[in-house]
């Protein structure tokens, strides 16, 4: 097992349709993961380990994996895997299997692993076990592999060079899930499947997890993977109107399923966890399935535990409120919240006050604040991801609790208070962004700065903070004025759309705009703009800057396209900036001249274990731009052609850099430990890059602007979004230009061309971005295309 080894997949009309995705390496050049590892059965070799040496490993690997702490385990276990071939004789289906899934589950915990590497090892391990039904070993394969595509979509390679590519959005892969035929384990036998799907993958890999281990008699795996199945098809219903009532449907029934399951875990605590969270997930989905609750609390109550029983009486207080007695549920979750507070972690405090908001409306208010203080007493304590399911904390205890008090708090400022109201929900907002910034990416990976305070800002400058509630649209913003005397003012709440509106109107200027370039996009753009955009239009006069905190669907939105009512782009109204959270943002200098650039750059195409990168044609002239005037370099100007890691790090710490410019392919997709760059031969990953630009700051200084100008995120994908967004924040820098979706050799060089020309004749980063943004408009022709210009937004920092 080597970190930079590539998995090959055999040739065959099914894998053919992998090869996109798949990098390719020789014989001599292949990990013995990467020659045993392959979906399709690996190739004929001139020598195997043993069978028995396989499993040895295997059983090492796993017994780190399962112990392993904080650190990532990659160098500890990986050499185990690195097998010395034996003899001639091919190692067993099982011995084949175990091997797999340990080498597929170290690229999926390991940030030095790869996404891909993981799915083609487990699927590896999943088709081996199958063809020797040993379901045991094809029910965790499944369920591993379920597990990264829950992560997200593995870098697809090619994010420039090409003309447009044909975009999927959630809306796709919701309607690809309704159109899957055959059972999960069929289709996990179809690689072309594996490869082009993310959402069907994750319901097929993890509804075979269950199906396998079910057969196998594992009730516990079975219980988790339908407890994910069943909390993934209730996150599609949230977001997706049309397809809500089926996908409800159907996490009913998972839920039945696990629960059925879940009583033959014979670890009794996480019996009664497992129970409890199937349970409550039923009644997220059914709420008409309370009178099948009895055994199931009856079951939970059997485990003597503070965590146990408040499980059983919040249970039971939600099957009293649903038959309409009330009282007795607000009795029941009394208890409950008394049993909770009992314990040294009480998780579920916050949780339990929601609770009893939805049970006694007229209280509302009040149980949902103390939720928030709840939540905010034990916010600093929770880990990262769950232990049992290795979902996100945020995702499991946060994000409702947030969106409830922020929503309780606007609810109210209609009469008197409102300005203490709306500050309050602003700081409320605040904590919101700062905690989802710290769920994608660790709390140890976010420098602490100073917060952007709204007083600071100038006249002309706008922040906006656009809501998206379950039932409304609300909008908060503050304008920088004389005096210094500025506060957040909230617009009237918008009632005739909610969160999923918004979300699908966002699809649709994100999925042509980025891809087939329908002109649809035009009138979903317009509708935004009159949603987020004409409510301050007012604001945005000559010279102006709007700055944006964005939420939800949002983030991939490229506000800049935005079309007002004559058809005229917002770009050609202000300047605009994103600001992933007022903790993270400051304004920023205001001049730009006589700074230190790295201008680094790959053209050469490279294969990786996270993907084949097509060779980019235009990015060494694009460097030399950012670091030429007039055919003459810069003084304080340093261009590296065909980068590697060590050719970076020795530029970033020889002196302090204020600019990098970074013209290669990076990726936001899948697990944000693992957004990267891409160097001659292999990736620097965003926290890597972090660390070597913390050099800077021990000479005093800090980058003040990053920039990536081959970005890959997943449309619809919150996280992605999130790690492009928090970009600037993760590598250490005041701010980034990145580009939401892949854009032409040409566009990118000639808007980079453009912005650093003002850039260097002292306009500011936003002022610079909008400059060149208009200057392609007022071309017309091709590169008037907003595919191109609309693609770049600025993260962070405007001066």
């Amino acid at each position: 097992m080597r970190r930079g080894s590539v998995p090959r997949w055999a040739v065959s009309t099914v894998a053919a349709a992998a090869s996109a995705a798949c990098a390719w390496a020789t014989p001599a050049a292949a990990a013995l993961s990467d020659q045993l590892c392959i979906p399709t059965g690996a190739d004929q070799l001139a020598a195997y380990p043993s069978a028995a040496e396989l499993q040895r490993a295997a059983a090492m690997a796993e017994q780190r994996l399962s112990r392993r702490g904080a650190a990532d385990p990659f160098a500890d276990i990986a050499p185990a895997l690195d097998v010395p071939a034996a003899g001639a004789e091919r190692p067993s289906p099982q011995a084949l299997a175990e091997y797999c899934a340990a080498a597929g589950e170290l690229m999926r915990v390991s940030a030095q692993g790869s996404q891909l590497q993981a799915q083609t090892y487990l699927l590896a391990a999943f088709q081996a076990a199958s063809r020797a039904q040993l379901q045991g070993p094809a029910s965790v394969a499944a369920y591993r592999l379920g597990l990264v595509s829950l992560s997200g979509a593995p870098a697809t390679g090619g994010t420039r060079g090409g003309g447009r590519r044909a975009t999927r959005g959630p809306s796709d892969a919701v309607r690809e899930v309704g159109e899957m035929r055959g059972g999960p384990c069929e289709l996990l036998q179809r690689t072309a499947f594996v490869v082009n799907s993310s959402l069907p993958l994750s319901v097929a890999s993890l509804g075979c997890a269950a199906e396998q281990a079910r057969a196998a008699g594992d009730r516990r795996t079975a219980a988790l993977a339908e407890l994910r199945l069943t909390r993934l098809r209730l996150s599609v219903a949230e977001a997706n109107l049309e397809a809500a009532a089926a996908f409800r449907a159907d996490a009913a029934q998972s839920a039945r399923a696990g629960l059925a399951d879940a009583r033959g875990i014979q670890d009794a605590d996480l019996r009664a966890e497992v129970m409890g969270r199937l349970a409550a997930a039923l009644l997220d989905a059914d709420k008409g399935r309370a009178g099948e609750l009895s055994p199931v609390t009856a079951a939970i109550r059997e485990v003597q535990t503070p965590a146990a029983q408040a499980y059983a009486a919040a249970l039971d207080a939600r099957a009293a409120a649903a038959a309409g007695d009330r009282l007795t549920g607000r009795r029941l979750l009394d208890e409950a919240l008394l049993l909770e507070s009992q314990r040294s972690l009480p998780t579920r405090l916050p949780e339990y006050r929601l609770l009893l908001a939805e049970i006694d409306p007229a209280h509302r208010e009040a149980h949902v604040l103390a939720a928030y203080d709840a939540l905010e007493a034990i916010r600093p304590l929770l880990p990262r991801f769950d232990p049992i399911t290795e979902e996100t904390a945020f995702s499991l205890y946060m994000r409702r609790v947030f969106q409830g008090a922020v929503d309780v708090q606007l609810a109210g400022a209609d009469g008197g208070g409102a300005a203490i109201r709306v500050r309050n929900a602003q700081q409320i907002l605040e904590a919101y962004r700062q905690a989802e910034l710290q769920s994608v990416f660790g709390s140890e990976c976010i420098p602490v700065r100073d917060a952007l305070k709204p007083e600071t800002l100038r006249a002309g400058e706008v922040l906006l903070y656009p809501i998206l509630l379950p039932d409304r649209l609300e909008l908060l913003y503050v304008a920088g004025g004389p005096g210094g005397t500025t506060e957040f003012r909230r617009l009237p709440p918008n009632t005739r759309v909610d969160r999923q509106a918004v979300a699908r109107l966002v699809e649709t200027v994100v999925v042509p705009l980025s891809g087939d370039g329908d002109a649809r996009w035009r009138a979903a753009s317009r509708e935004l703009y009159d949603l987020l955009i004409k409510p301050i239009e007012g604001q945005l006069t000559e010279g102006s800057l709007l700055a944006v905190v964005p939420d939800g669907a949002l983030r991939s939105l490229p506000f800049a396209a935005l079309l007002d009512d004559r058809d005229r782009y917002l770009v050609q109204k202000t300047r605009i900036a994103i600001a992933p959270a007022l903790a993270y943002s400051q304004a920023g200098r205001d001049e730009a001249q006589g700074l230190q650039l790295v201008a680094a750059s790959l053209e050469k195409e490279v294969r990786l274990p996270a993907g084949r990168f097509e060779k980019l044609e235009g990015t060494a002239s694009e460097a030399k731009l950012a670091a030429v005037v007039d055919g003459q370099r810069i003084e304080r100007a340093r261009v590296i052609e065909n980068f590697n890691k060590t050719d970076l790090v020795t530029a970033l710490t020889r002196e302090q850099v204020d600019v990098l410019h970074l013209a290669t392919h990076a990726s936001f997709n899948g697990r944000s430990d693992r957004a990267f760059i891409v160097a001659d031969g292999e990736v620097i990953l965003l926290s890597e890059l972090r660390q070597i630009l913390g050099q800077n700051r021990t000479r005093g200084g800090e980058l003040d602007l990053l920039v990536l100008s081959a970005c890959e995120t997943a449309v619809g994908d919150d996280e992605a979004s999130m790690g492009l967004a928090g970009a600037a924040v993760q590598a250490g820098a005041k701010s980034a230009i990145a580009s939401l979706w892949p854009v032409s050799d040409v566009g990118t060089a000639e808007l980079m061309k453009i912005f650093y020309g003002f850039y260097r004749d002292g306009r500011t980063k936003s002022e610079a971005l909008r400059e060149a943004q208009l200057a392609l408009i007022g071309r017309g022709g091709d590169l008037a295309d907003p595919n191109i210009w609309a693609a770049f937004t600025l993260l962070g920092a405007w001066r």
